[in-house]
């Protein structure tokens, strides 16, 4: 039997109290309602069976709602079912008051144990108001990093030192310094490189922080280093005050792994008054199945958005990263479109991506984007001071008119990267 109590309309005026999560669903269960009820159920006031305690008012505030139920196809005549696995979007609403303004729980009770129960992924998260203006979302945002980069419009260029590990300090300042000359906005940490014996935080901050003030003054423009402060909790929190108290102009995390209650306990903290950088490592973990997990979209777009990341590294399908456009574009989406009040994350794309990308780049992201790049520098048959120039060029030039159009000959380090890696589609 269903309990229609269970059930209330998208339009029902509880909206503002409660977070709607979208489902997809596949399962043999002949009675899906009485399973979303279940599910509902699972996730707030009760368990699989009816328990003592579980009163009429507590179950009417706390438990969650089935909002909708949607079979694919839209099956209305049972002759046309086929039998076995039937598929579903489930949409379930959650009072917020059960969790608070914090994103672990809230993914706790959106997906916890019904993770577990089969072919279910949890495809979107819809936040009321009350609840994002509790969180704490970028602190700087795209507007805060344009101001402090004093880079108005165009796209950024960021940088991932490489090697990736097992370079000392020193080493890794001088690579900094070198991309930092030929044009890189925003230079920061591989993920893999932590805090480790043979390369301190410490020291590379002292270090890397050194020669980016020496490039800024050689080329007149405002650069950021981020430095990857990963870790448990508590020493990951001590690091990052360390870091800035030191002269880091920017952290880097690995959000994932880290957990997204350390991102907006990063953001929140008055001592760490400086741009947040994410990396999207472990991500496939999570949402690269088609049945399970949690959607690349929401990890990557809104969730990343809210617990306050400033800056992100996003998978694109231009190079190693085994992503479609769709989902990469409603990441983006997730990022910049209108969120309430809360400030844009600036993107970073990348995975592969070349100087010869940037037509396409341009014609997916506009201008607010950066390009991340780390092989197509240090590779660069000139160098990369030479690899770093040939992004610069090549953003360069599309601001100016657009595409290239054979104007990249103009210019040989632009030149020697489209030689050896060609244009997007051209390669």
């Amino acid at each position: 039997m269903i309990d229609l109590d269970q059930f209330m309309l998208p339009e029902h005026p509880g909206s503002e109290s409660h977070v709607v999560a979208t489902y997809l669903l596949r399962s043999e269960a002949e009675d899906i309602l009485k399973l979303a009820g279940t599910m509902a159920t699972e996730q707030t006031t009760g368990t699989w069976v009816r328990v003592p305690g579980e009163t009429r008012e507590m179950l009417l505030r706390h438990r969650g709602k089935v909002l909708s139920c949607w079979e694919i196809p839209d099956v209305e005549n049972v002759n046309s079912r086929a039998d076995g696995l039937r598929e579903h979007v489930v949409q379930i609403a959650y009072p917020w008051e059960n969790f608070g303004a914090q994103i672990p729980m809230l993914l706790t009770t959106a997906f916890g144990n019904i993770s577990m129960i089969g072919d279910i992924k949890l495809i979107d998260l819809a936040f009321p108001k009350g609840l994002v203006e509790q969180l704490p979302g970028p602190r700087f945002g795209i507007s805060g990093v344009r101001e402090l980069l004093g880079a108005p419009q165009r796209p950024l260029l960021n940088n991932m030192i490489k090697p990736s590990t097992g370079i000392t300090p020193e080493q890794g300042a001088d690579l900094l310094y070198s991309v930092a000359i030929g044009g890189a906005d925003i230079i920061k940490d591989d993920e893999v490189l932590g805090d480790t014996p043979f390369s301190p935080v410490s020291k590379r901050v002292d270090l890397y922080m050194g020669k980016l003030r020496q490039a800024e003054m050689e080329t007149g423009e405002k650069k950021l280093y981020a430095v990857n402060i990963t870790d448990e909790p508590e020493r990951c929190i001590r690091k990052a005050e360390a870091a800035v108290q030191h002269g880091a102009n920017a952290i880097m995390l690995n959000f994932l792994p880290a957990g997204f209650g350390l991102v907006s306990s990063l953001a929140r903290n008055p001592r760490i008054d400086v741009p947040i950088l994410g990396h999207l490592d472990f991500g496939g973990a999570l949402y690269a199945s088609s049945w399970h997990g949690v959607s690349s979209h929401l990890l990557y777009g809104k969730l990343a958005r809210l617990a306050g990341l400033d800056l992100l590294t996003v998978p694109t399908p231009y190079g190693k990263f085994a992503m479609t456009y769709e989902k990469y574009m409603r990441i983006v989406i997730g990022l910049r479109s209108p969120l309430y009040d809360v400030r844009r994350t600036f993107p970073i794309a990348g995975g592969a991506v070349k100087q010869g990308h940037l037509p396409r780049l341009f014609e997916n992201l506009g201008n607010d984007f950066i390009v991340g790049a780390g092989g197509a520098i240090y590779a660069h048959p000139m160098g990369p001071t030479a690899g770093a120039k040939a992004f610069r060029q090549a953003i360069e030039l599309m601001m100016a008119q657009g595409g290239f159009d054979g104007a990249e000959n103009d210019y040989p380090e632009l030149k020697a990267a489209i030689e050896m890696w060609g244009i997007h589609g051209q390669e």
